[in-house]
């Protein structure tokens, strides 16, 4: 299974955002079962940037217990309120091999 998370930040909120991301978000999100797969972006606008990252994990079993570990997990939430602080635009998608 996939998520492809895409944030449309500030120009200049965009590589702080993502060092976070790496540093803060990513560690707990493998403790949770995921993988960071790849991360991009993409200038959508003169002074926006789109980044898109894309996790894995193995399964749909793998899928429920990271939800279920995210929803007790308080990092997840003020991760997800200081994302919402500084995004223009924020969306999550999760995909299952078809």
């Amino acid at each position: 299974m996939s998520i492809v998370d895409r944030v449309t930040l500030g120009s200049d909120d965009a590589l702080p955002w993502l060092d976070r991301l790496r540093a803060s978000y990513a560690p707990g999100a493998a403790r949770r079962g995921m993988r960071l797969a790849g991360s991009w972006w993409s200038y959508v606008g003169p002074d926006a940037v789109e980044v898109t990252v894309r996790w894995e994990l193995p399964d749909v079993a793998a899928f429920w217990a990271m939800r279920r570990a995210a929803a007790e997990d308080e990092s997840v939430r003020s991760w997800w309120a200081m994302t919402d602080a500084v995004a223009i635009t924020r969306e999550r998608n999760v995909c299952a091999t078809a």
